[in-house]
């Protein structure tokens, strides 16, 4: 990390200005080094990025199923890069890149918080003129993306949700994309970002809805059955689950519920089968743009990690009633987005 991203990081309980004993660096920035506070607290620069996150936090089940992920598929932010910010573009209301661009002038400092491949801290950097602050708990994820994106304005800090090295009230946007409910309580989690955020300032966040009960069901017992399982071992129980998703997808079968079925969650119309199945029986996620790794990938995604949690919109909407102002609410089969102004 560079020396002027460096002085904006504070301690993250106490928020007391850091000093930096450099063991190692280059021309453009710190490889190497030890943070510290006037009272004792310590914390190490490794590859050029800040860790904030203590031994406990990198236990938890979640955490590591994302590291080994990250650590899996090092192309991940590239081949599903199109897909993901059209469809991020569409659920926060800005059209396209352009209208994205348009939202983030004079947006001087943005965090990405759970970033992972780093795909939407790219995207944010590469269409602004800000400062982006992409965090994750996840060390391979950031050791990854550190070393394979070339985006000077992009800085990687190993941070905790909870506990963010920033002083309050900091940054222009927090993005927390398909991130949040995968800690152990979302609510607290966002309480604590949105200390980070300045009045003015804006909030993209999405959380997974609630689906049909039977597929509520299906997700929580196979989630029971895979998360003591290291990644590799998952992503092999999880390929029936990949395989039949494509079969499904291939027959390009549409199927016509002919009324709602309230007990089911399943709605009247024409369906297309794999999507009846996925939506309302168990995931067995298939796009024909991403290989069969990566979609296995996605479905390991939402089977692995414990944390995992589910929403309706009116509990997701009740965030944002006092303190912000609603600007984009989207509802979709996958989750819920919200983009809100902070008061």
């Amino acid at each position: 990390m560079d020396q002027s991203a460096l002085e904006t990081l504070v301690a993250p309980e106490s928020l007391e200005p850091l000093t930096c004993a450099v063991k190692e660096r280059n021309l453009k920035e710190v490889l190497e080094a030890t943070l510290a506070t006037t009272v004792g607290e310590t914390f190490p620069i490794r590859e050029g990025i800040p860790s904030f996150v203590p031994a406990n936090i990198t236990d938890d089940q979640t955490i590591r199923s994302f590291s080994q992920k990250w650590a899996k598929h090092r192309y991940y932010r590239e081949h599903t890069r199109s897909f993901y910010t059209d469809w991020y573009l569409q659920r926060y209301g800005f059209g396209d890149l352009a209208g994205l661009r348009s939202f983030l002038t004079e947006k001087q400092f943005i965090l990405d918080a759970g970033t992972g491949a780093g795909r939407d801290a790219q995207n944010l950097a590469e269409n602004s003129d800000a400062t982006v602050f992409a965090i994750d708990t996840a060390w391979d994820a950031l050791s990854v993306a550190n070393a394979d994106m070339k985006q000077e304005r992009v800085r990687f800090v190993h941070a905790d949700l909870h506990k963010l090295p920033f002083p309050d009230a900091f940054f222009d946007l927090v993005n927390c994309d398909q991130v949040i409910h995968h800690t152990p309580d979302p609510r607290a989690a966002f309480t604590a970002l949105m200390r980070k955020l300045k009045p003015g300032g804006h909030v993209c966040t999405y959380v997974y809805k609630k689906k049909a009960p039977v597929r509520e069901f299906t997700d929580d017992f196979v989630r029971e059955q895979i998360k003591d399982l290291d990644a590799e071992e998952a992503l092999k129980l999880c390929e029936p689950i990949t395989k039949l998703g494509r079969t499904l997808a291939k027959l390009n079968v549409t199927v016509n519920v002919e009324e709602d079925i309230p007990l089911l969650g399943i709605k009247k119309g024409e369906h297309d089968l794999q999507r009846l199945f996925h939506w309302n029986l168990f995931k067995c996620f298939w796009n024909d743009e991403f290989d069969f790794f990566t979609n296995n990938i996605i479905n390991l995604d939402w089977y692995h990690p414990v944390h995992c949690h589910r929403f309706t919109p009116d509990e997701f909407r009740a965030w944002f009633d006092v303190g912000f102002e609603v600007e984009s609410w989207d509802v979709q089969d996958a989750g819920i987005s919200c983009r809100a102004r902070k008061l």
